[in-house]
């Protein structure tokens, strides 16, 4: 375990003659004629082996960047030789020093005339400097991982090197192993498709048996591997890999659908790799971020506290080839006396504590600093603060929410462009945590709670936790350090779905996805009708949508209509569609088909497995005739059941002259008239004669020339 105490701090301070160091500034400076560099100009406490990145807005010009157009002079190490890369965006630029920086010294960068980009032409000439971190930082123990630990950085300098010794072994053995935990899982309603994501551990002791697990709704695994260290935040990144951080090997992994370790995520720059949060972008970049202690003068905080360890915050983008084109620090925005309360973490003043990050609509970060109680918003364009919400430095008015949000975590955007967040509630009273939607608006300022759900009774997670809105409109809650762990609730807030574990027993986030990942498929019905009682077979034609797989992928033994029928021949032609694109049709006996059908139209699901561990799946639509009446009536039949549009009638009996028939409504005003063709038969879609709908309810049908009472027909809508 480590220790480390603000005394060892001071020490430091006397042995090293620090000089009051400690940037306040809270809005980014910049470069004349770029957009975005880091580090910012004037920066402090720059590690030793930071690169440099420059954006100067628009595409560069490749033939631009060479000729030795970037001059980088350490005024202790003098002239850094390196390469300067053009990243995979074909806007931003890295020079990656070939030896690091002097630790103290004062670090010059002058861009040299000759860039060029497709917005700006050519670049001017500027320069900036930044200073490094002093020798100090290197007598600093590492920061305890997550909750606490030895920190393993592992090797420097290999983009995306794999630590062979933390590679998970092969499928989980059976029966379950003796440590697993004992999970109680419900289901009350109709929870949304997938699979429950958890990682456990033991918040409050060093006794933890830690697995990775993918649940049933049962609560039994699909999926289990246990791991040597703690393991957060396993879930399927949008791209289909199953990613999560080792806190033994300080990294993120990646895994595809068979369970193989393919990838790995560590920060750049000398960071250590914060465990929080891994985000893929769809360009196949990826946000993390760093916990960064430095010794800083601590007086703001309390008059006579001297110099003492601060933990602030980096986040930072990498490319596809694992270099950082864009770093973000909490240093040089935030204050130290931006934090709610004096929470410390190893040691140190964690004034930040980072805990979750996102990418908004117009590709902006956005930042949960639990420490601080605040959402902030932040340009990945030019790393400036856009709004800060919550905290100290509130901007926004809060509408409908009468307590507002204390230590939250999980601040996700949604598409409609709400926020969701976990709010803890530590440091309110009465304690109780919940998950909450606020409808934001940038141009009002103003952040209004449409939704919130509360345990009943209250529940307290003093740490951790999760909000994920589903596809099906329910809310996925981790309810983080208390019980029960997992809730799923509906639209109207009626719980459908509950786990829970065995008491202390936690984990850091929950998730509920569609796990194999599934793959879109287009399906057609041959024929789109059936007659209810015939004997021929139907065909279900099989085409990917974009190529998202190919044909010879599929397990045919798999392949099922509405997940129970299996299919019972598989055909020998392609193109069954006569598009040009390639397809698979596949059998179903006619049998089990039919106790799929109703009449009406019928939407139904063929799925199968692919080889490589992912399914496939997509849906399309049968029409069933409703059954005709046998009874020969002189009046009108109504062929369809009550409420169903569109309405099937028959005037009139086989074979005789065309009738006319009017709908009238319970006032008896005329609604619709035809003039049916001989043999009597209409459809009705639910419209009046000028093409308005008609409302739900009680309609009447009459023919003319046909005595008696009207027939009466109800829709639902």
């Amino acid at each position: 375990m480590i220790r480390h105490r603000l005394d060892l701090a001071a020490a430091l301070l006397l042995v090293c003659g620090l000089s009051p160091l400690g940037p306040t500034v809270a809005s980014a400076k910049s470069v004349p004629g770029i957009d975005y560099v880091s580090p910012e100009p004037d920066a402090a406490w720059i590690l030793e082996q930071n690169n440099i990145v420059l954006r100067p807005g628009g595409i560069v010009d490749g033939t631009s960047i060479g000729n030795g157009r970037l001059q980088v002079i350490g005024s202790v190490s003098g002239l850094h030789s390196g390469k300067l890369r053009l990243s995979d965006d074909h806007q931003t630029m890295t020079f990656a020093p070939d030896v690091p920086f002097v630790a103290g010294e004062t670090v010059v960068c002058q861009i040299g005339a000759g860039f060029k980009t497709d917005k700006k032409g050519f670049i001017p000439p500027a320069e900036f400097s930044f200073t490094i971190a002093g020798p100090e930082r290197d007598q600093l123990p590492p920061l305890p991982r997550f909750p606490e630990g030895e920190v393993d950085t592992g090797i420097p300098g290999t983009p995306g090197w794999i630590r062979g010794d933390s590679i998970p072994s092969g499928p989980p053995p059976v029966p379950l192993p003796a440590d697993f935990p004992a999970i109680t899982a419900s289901v009350f309603g109709p929870a949304a498709r997938g699979r429950i994501f958890l990682a456990n551990f033991n918040l409050f002791s060093a006794t933890t048996n830690p697995y990775l697990m993918i649940l049933n709704n049962d609560g039994t695994p699909l999926f289990q591997r246990k791991l040597g260290a703690i393991g957060l935040d396993f879930k399927m990144q949008p791209n289909g890999l199953l990613t999560y951080f080792d806190n033994a090997a300080d990294c993120f992994y990646a895994m595809n659908a068979q369970y193989t370790v393919v990838d790995s995520f560590r920060t750049g720059n000398g960071y250590a790799t914060d465990g929080h949060d891994l985000v893929l972008l769809p360009n196949g970049h990826a946000l993390l971020m760093s916990y960064d202690p430095e010794l800083v003068d601590l007086s703001p905080i309390k008059s006579g506290l001297g110099y003492g360890i601060a933990v602030g915050l980096i986040v930072q983008e990498l490319d596809l080839d694992k270099n950082v084109v864009f770093q973000w620090r909490s240093w040089d925005h935030f204050k130290i006396t931006d934090a709610i309360a004096r929470t410390n973490f190893g040691g140190g003043l964690d004034y930040v504590h980072g805990n979750s990050i996102d990418v908004g609509p117009d590709g902006s970060l956005l930042l949960s600093s639990r420490s601080m109680n605040e959402l902030t918003k932040i340009s990945r364009t030019t790393g400036d603060l856009l709004w800060r919400m919550g905290g100290k430095n509130n901007q926004f008015t809060f509408v409908d929410d009468p307590v507002f949000f204390t230590h939250q975590h999980s601040a996700r955007w949604l598409p409609n462009g709400h926020i969701t967040l976990f709010d803890n509630g530590n440091f309110r009273l009465p304690l109780f945590s919940r998950a909450v939607e606020y409808a934001v608006d940038e141009a009002a300022m103003t952040a209004t709670m449409v939704w919130q759900y509360r345990l009943v009774p209250d529940v307290f997670a003093p740490a951790l936790g999760y909000v994920q809105r589903l596809s099906n409109g329910n809310t996925l809650i981790g309810w983080g350090a208390t019980s029960p762990a997992v809730t799923e609730i509906a639209p109207d807030n009626t719980i459908v779905y509950q786990l829970t574990f065995p008491p202390g027993v936690f984990s850091y986030r929950a998730f509920r996805f569609e796990w194999p990942p599934v793959e879109p498929a287009l399906i057609q019905f041959q024929p789109a009708s059936l007659n209810p009682g015939g004997l021929r077979p139907l065909l279900a034609v099989i085409q990917p949508i974009e190529a998202s797989f190919a044909l010879s992928d599929i397990d045919l033994s798999t392949v099922k209509l509405n997940g129970t029928l299996p299919a019972e021949a598989v055909l020998a032609r392609t193109d069954a569609n006569l598009d040009g694109i390639p397809d698979l049709t596949v059998q179903f006996p006619r049998a089990g088909v039919d106790a799929l059908l109703s009449p009406g139209r019928n939407q139904l699901e063929v799925c199968g497995s692919l080889r490589n561990g992912d399914v496939f799946r997509g849906s399309g639509t049968i029409r069933v005739p409703y059954p005709t009446s046998t009874l020969k009536l002189s009046g009108v039949r109504v062929l369809t059941p009550a409420g169903k549009l569109p309405v099937e009638l028959a005037a009139g009996e086989a074979g005789s002259g065309p009738r006319t028939v009017a709908i009238y409504d319970v006032q008896g005003r005329l609604v619709r008239m035809w003039r049916t063709a001989p043999g009597g038969r209409i459809s009705w879609d639910g419209s009046r004669s000028n093409g308005d709908i008609a409302a739900a309810g009680i309609y009447f049908v009459r023919v003319d020339g046909v005595p008696g009472p009207a027939s009466k027909l109800v829709i639902v809508r």
